[in-house]
Formats: C-alpha cells, structure tokens, sequence
C-alpha cells in the first residue's frame, strides 16, 4: 500500500519543455552517467538547483591493476619461498645446507628489491592523479 504523499510534495504539474539535439544529447549522457532512473528526475533535479552526481570510469585504471595484480601475485610467491627456505633453515643441522638457502634467500630478496622498484613508479603515479589538491 502506497503513502499518501503530503499536498504539498505532490508532484501534480506537468511541465513541457523543448531543447535542441545539442541539449538533448547532454541530457541524456548526463542521465547514463547519473544514478537517476529517468528524465524527469534528473530534469526535477537540475530545476531544484540541487546536486548532480555523475558517476565516470578511468580506462586507464585497467592496465595499473593488472600491473599491481600481476606484481601481487609474484611478491606472494616470492614470500612462500623465503617462508620454505627459512623453514628449512631452522630445521637443518648441515651447514652447507644452511649456506645454500642462505643464498636462496639472498637471490629471493633481490627479486624482491626488483619489483619493489617496479612498484614506486606505479604508486607515484596514482599518487600524482588521485591525491591532486
């Protein structure tokens, strides 16, 4: 069952208006863009002089999350392997042994330092386009 909708907030005039194509196009982009389910919100919403939200996608965000995706993923590996190897290290006896994780883990912290300078750019980047102000 509906609310009675107070007399006052009623929406009972009917409003005709005419724009150009140039208009009415802008109208409509504003709406896809919007949350507003139809025109005549949007339209009660731009006479009322209120806020107009528009929600807009960067593209170019894509191609970053990849890059920090795909740094993630080998940063996690990379972490499993040290865990292993320091693992193993606590449990070995044989010195040798501990000399060759040792190295392990040395190549495993370079790789490490590599994509740590891949990431500085990439944070950089997002720093300088988001954090503007």
């Amino acid at each position: 069952m509906r609310r009675k909708v107070n007399d006052k907030d009623a929406l009972k005039y009917d409003i005709k208006l005419r724009v150009n194509q140039w208009h009415y196009d802008r109208l409509c982009r504003l709406l896809s863009e919007s949350h507003y389910k139809n025109m005549s919100e949007l339209l009660r919403d731009i006479v009322c002089e209120r806020q107009v939200v528009i929600y807009t996608r960067d593209e170019s965000i894509g191609v970053v999350m990849e890059e920090l995706t795909r740094i993630r993923r080998e940063l996690n590996a990379i972490g499993q392997n040290i865990n292993q190897a320091v693992k193993q290290i606590n449990t070995t006896v044989d010195k040798n042994k501990i000399l060759v994780f040792g190295l392990e883990l040395s190549a495993q912290h370079q790789q490490v330092l590599q994509l740590t300078e891949q990431l500085f750019p990439i944070i950089s980047q997002l720093a300088k386009k988001w954090l503007r102000g």
